[in-house]
């Protein structure tokens, strides 16, 4: 589906350049800045604010917002089909998945944030690195999420494990699946990893575990087909598997695509889940269940450490705003950015919506922190993070690590085995010259 979103994008933006091109033309010194955003909650109130403040430091510019009322899976397509008819959009909110490939079909315009000095101060190499191709910044994130291993301290400790628990390594992590096991908690620590749960299991499950060692999935314009790092990530799932901690109706449980409604009760309310892999916004679940009041005393966050001590690893999505590359009003639509994303917007931007910020001055301010014991405590984790490969193939290839996951941990294959059988699916989907072993 994400591979079909982005041919729609990216075609309608190619053909759309003379219906864009004919509206360059300024009819009077009033100029009308329109700015696209999708209906999620906080985010009318959040570009309205910036509406009028905007309006009122430049009494010549109307800000006209257009707000395209659609879910989160369809909103680039709309976008897409707005843009083929709409010929004066300037501001654009984007997925920062979707950038890089919108900058290759030359639908953004580049951003000179040279003398904007909050983008150095504020925000993490992370999140800058994320949204800049070929030295040059194409869309400024306003939001973004990250993953972690949540745990609940009751069940850890009548296995006998000291809380508060801090994994230093994936050996970590095993040994206490081990303590929990042998306590007999059915699940001592639940993940996505079925076909069923998708870009779940490639992302918070998969990638959380070779984001922590020496390899990725995509280097230097190639794609990965074998490292012992890609090994290494299943050989973890493995053990799992080997050490019979899931009888197979826990795991058909915990593999089914809606096994996450479970979660609140099992996890939460109950001692069934020791351990979870999972993002932020699972907090609200445990927060629904438990009562703000009493659940941090039950359900604790920590980072998600690397293989081999080094360090953590998370991964990262976010929303963005990002300049069209036919805006007639170019340096203008960057000075609303920027306006948009200042410090006082983005504090009154994550109360209003419940959003984790990138910016480093608002994830310290207390009218942040005092909200969400969860999300304060996993927004340091952007400075560690990873994002996807934002490249056409990757939805191919996100189906491949799918497969082989879910073959590792219902024990179909061994962890060398769905290596290999990825490695030859991989590359056939990258192509000659297109992938490097290693």
């Amino acid at each position: 589906m994400l591979k079909k979103t982005i041919a729609v994008v990216l075609g309608l933006c190619l053909a759309g350049s003379s219906v864009f091109a004919k509206s360059s033309k300024k009819s009077g010194k009033k100029v009308t800045l329109n700015v696209m955003y999708k209906e999620v909650t906080g985010y009318t109130p959040w570009l309205e604010q910036a509406k009028t403040q905007f309006e009122a430091a430049n009494p010549d510019v109307t800000v006209k917002l257009l707000c395209l009322p659609s879910t989160e899976a369809d909103y680039n397509t709309k976008t897409a089909l707005t843009l083929q008819t709409d010929n004066s959009v300037d501001v654009m909110v984007t997925d920062s998945f979707l950038v890089a490939s919108l900058v290759g079909s030359d639908c953004l315009a580049p951003l000179d944030v040279s003398n904007w000095a909050d983008w150095k101060t504020q925000y993490p190499e992370s999140i800058r690195a994320s949204q800049t191709i070929g030295g040059k910044v194409y869309a400024v994130p306003y939001t973004t999420d990250t993953r972690g291993l949540y745990y609940n301290a009751k069940t850890l400790a009548k296995a006998g494990i000291k809380t508060p628990w801090e994994p230093k390594s994936w050996t970590d992590i095993l040994d206490a699946v081990k303590k929990l096991h042998a306590a007999g908690v059915p699940y001592p620590i639940w993940m996505n990893g079925s076909k069923a749960q998708g870009e779940g299991t490639s992302m918070q499950t998969f990638e959380m575990l070779l984001s922590g060692t020496n390899d990725w999935l995509y280097e230097n314009g190639k794609w990965v087909t074998k490292s012992k790092g890609f090994t290494d990530s299943l050989k973890f799932i493995q053990s799992l598997r080997d050490m019979g901690i899931y009888s197979n109706m826990d795991l058909a449980t915990m593999l089914d695509a809606n096994g996450w409604q479970v979660l609140p009760e099992k996890f939460a309310k109950g001692s069934d889940v020791g351990i979870l892999l999972d993002g932020v916004w699972k907090a609200a679940d445990w927060i629904n269940a438990l009562g703000a009041d009493k659940v941090q005393d039950v359900i604790k966050v920590v980072p998600m450490p690397n293989q081999n001590g080094t360090g953590n690893t998370s991964m990262s999505g976010g929303w963005t705003l990002a300049v069209s590359k036919l805006s007639s009003h170019k340096d203008i639509a960057l000075r609303f950015v920027e306006l948009a994303v200042n410090r006082e917007n983005m504090v009154f931007f994550t109360t209003k919506g419940g959003d984790m910020t990138v910016r480093s001055d608002v994830g310290s301010d207390p009218r942040y922190t005092q909200l969400n014991y969860y999300r304060t405590a996993m927004t340091p984790y952007i400075a560690w993070t990873h994002f996807r490969p934002a490249v056409d193939g990757y939805p191919s290839v996100s189906i491949e690590i799918q497969t082989a996951v879910e073959s590792v941990i219902s024990g179909q294959k061994t962890a060398a085995e769905a290596a290999d059988v990825y490695s030859t699916n991989v590359r056939k989907i990258a192509g000659k010259g297109n992938y490097i072993e290693k």
